[in-house]
């Protein structure tokens, strides 16, 4: 799936007209950082390989390199497809739903639309995918841990993967996917995975004080260093989305509250040793 952006970065540098790049940064830092805030959703994935973390052969080896090449990869793959598109058409003609077909619309070559939008479509999908299989994993953990019903922490027969979270969280997916606006999902599936690096992130600096001979199949080096920036950046790209988002996102806090007081107190391992 890389080479088909990476296809779109080298066709597009024959049209760029370095003058659509004046002024650069238009709606100055704070627009970086407003788009930032909702493109955030498109570049997840990397997250998901650290909840597969039992799985792995050597996860104190393997997970830090599949996280590190999995991110550069996407960050050179997302600034050359931001500057290709910048620089073949004007930023303000690109302000609609297919922004990269407009843009190479706009040089004539309208025959690659239909190739960018299908490349839109998986790239969309394997987002998905990375959520429900991180979903999966931790619906799976909660349950064993007795937060959630033991129903959920059963293993397939064959397959020996958590299938019952994977199918509900699957159908719920197709749901949502279906009769939500992708900027709605995105928002609020974005302000959820920021808080989670928030809580993640503390909660390495906290243990690694507290419980420092606890079994830990990856440890994250350079704490407190690595957590305080995760921290930061990720508060910061939370505060630049819009106030709905921060709604909603309250209710689902509220409603994860009342699970947690009504069943996952009670009958959480932890909470009983």
């Amino acid at each position: 799936m890389q080479c088909i952006p990476l296809g779109f970065v080298i066709v597009g540098s024959f049209y760029i007209d370095s003058a659509n790049w004046y002024p650069f940064m238009p709606f100055g830092f704070q627009g970086v950082m407003g788009g930032a805030a909702l493109v955030f959703f498109a570049v997840f994935g990397y997250d998901t390989l650290t909840t597969a973390a039992e799985e792995a052969k050597n996860p104190q080896r393997d997970l830090p390199r599949a996280v590190v090449i999995s991110l550069m990869i996407a960050l050179c793959l997302y600034i050359g497809m931001s500057l290709i598109i910048t620089g073949i058409a004007p930023f303000h003609t690109l302000n609609n739903a297919a922004p990269v077909a407009q843009a190479f619309s706009h040089v004539g070559m309208k025959w690659i639309t239909l190739i960018i939008s299908a490349a839109a479509i998986a790239g969309i999908l394997s987002v998905l995918f990375s959520f429900m299989l991180a979903g999966s994993r931790i619906w799976f953990a909660m349950s064993r841990d007795g937060l959630l019903p033991k129903w959920f922490s059963k293993l397939h027969d064959t397959y020996k993967t958590p299938h019952r979270p994977t199918l509900i969280i699957g159908l719920i997916t197709a749901l949502v996917s279906g009769f939500t606006p992708i900027n709605d999902v995105a928002e609020l599936v974005n302000i959820g995975t920021l808080a989670a690096f928030i809580v993640i992130c503390s909660s390495i600096i906290v243990l690694r004080r507290t419980r420092p001979d606890l079994e830990r199949k990856f440890r994250t080096p350079f704490v407190p260093v690595i957590p305080l920036v995760g921290i930061g950046f990720s508060i910061y790209l939370i505060i630049s989305l819009p106030e709905i988002t921060w709604i909603r996102f309250g209710v689902w806090m509220i409603l994860g509250f009342v699970i947690y007081l009504l069943y996952g107190k009670r009958k959480s391992k932890l909470a009983k040793s």
